[in-house]
């Protein structure tokens, strides 16, 4: 999704550019072909191995005692995200690090949504923030560089302009599997810089109604952190959530788009064993779901945004920097179509999997 150019970061547009697909198999073959890599901020749990091992003087002394889902709370409160000492000289100077504002950074994974698990894992935490590439870059958000990867000359030109961003890799220490970026001191925010929030799939619910009480929060979108960990329980929790609310889903439908109506709720019994199966035998499909989920999420605003701008350009109908408006305009709601047809799609292959209780015992 983001394309990244000389540390550049931009939107790919060419799925925007192309027809809107016409059959099933098109919006499949349109979803396979969006790489998913955003940017995402995981936040930290104090019990975590990072600042077990590091934290000492580098995190905020109100922030650096609460859970990772207070942390996640009081960053909305605050509309902030602190930045805190890292990098290469963490331990090298004589200085304590929170007086060293040279290396306090916020720090941000580029990464594909399949590897967000291990983001979790490592930060002992389901709670994230995904802002929108333009703000971060409009605030400074720059790769890691890693000393041993770089020259003695540019090592020197990077500690002389850019201290916070140096790191180090060895066969001890390697954290370059983060792909991280970083951002130069705090982070101030508005709901308009936040592409969606990521939650615990069981705090999924109380955080739709908790958003909805922040004056300046209401309209920030909630993904379950089950769509980067456990598609399939995406699958089954989503037309279940209070922003969606799918009373039933049709599914096997003819071609006058009459089929059979099932609950939204008819598989919340899937044992683990059952889980498991069903995942390893449609992981493609439930991928594109969760991949799609994404999409929707992160494509509307972008779109809705620029349309916006080229309504207001005076002669953008002759200009050919916009002779692609109309194509982007049918585009626009192709995710959330997808996502429909993807929802049917899969709860039919539920349904064969394993028929629900009222038909396998009808009496």
């Amino acid at each position: 999704m983001i394309a990244v150019k000389n540390n550049n970061l931009f939107y790919n547009t060419e799925h925007l550019r192309t027809s809107k697909p016409k059959s099933f198999d098109e919006v499949l073959e349109r979803i396979d072909s969006i790489e998913c890599q955003l940017f995402y901020n995981i936040i930290s749990s104090p019990d975590c191995r990072y600042e077990k091992k590091f934290a000492e003087g580098r995190i905020q002394e109100h922030y650096k005692h609460l859970s990772a889902e207070e942390r996640f709370k009081n960053i909305f409160a605050e509309s902030t995200m602190y930045a805190n000492p890292k990098s290469y000289f963490v331990n090298k100077l004589n200085v304590a690090p929170k007086d060293c504002d040279d290396i306090k950074s916020v720090s941000f994974t580029h990464c594909d949504y399949k590897d967000l698990k291990s983001h979790f894992d490592a930060r002992g935490s389901e709670y994230g923030i995904c802002f929108f590439h333009d703000f971060l870059q409009n605030n400074g958000i720059r790769p890691v560089e890693y000393l041993h990867l770089n020259s003695p000359d540019l090592q020197k030109q990077l500690v002389f302009n850019s201290p916070h961003l140096i790191e180090v890799s060895s066969a001890m220490y390697d954290m370059s599997w983060e792909k991280e970026w970083r951002i130069k001191n705090n982070i101030n925010f508005t709901q308009n810089d936040i592409a969606f929030v990521i939650v615990p799939g069981d705090r999924h619910s109380y955080y739709v109604e908790w958003f909805r009480e922040q004056d300046d929060f209401q309209e920030v979108q909630i993904l379950s952190s089950n769509i980067f960990k456990s598609p399939v329980d995406h699958l089954i929790q989503y037309p279940q959530q209070d922003d969606n609310n799918w009373r039933q889903i049709g599914i096997f439908p003819d071609q006058n788009g009459n089929g059979l109506k099932i609950d939204a709720d008819e598989f919340n019994n899937l044992t683990k064993a059952e889980r498991i199966k069903f995942a390893k035998l449609h992981e493609g499909d439930l991928n594109r779901f969760a991949k799609n989920t994404i999409i929707s999420a992160y494509e509307f605003a972008l779109t809705t945004r620029y349309l916006r701008f080229t309504s207001k350009i005076s002669g953008a109908g002759s200009n050919p920097l916009f002779n692609e408006s109309k194509l982007i305009l049918e585009n626009r709601t192709e995710p959330e179509d997808a996502q429909r047809d993807l929802v049917k799609n899969l709860f039919g292959k539920l349904f064969e999997f394993r028929p629900p209780a009222w038909l396998r015992d009808p009496f």
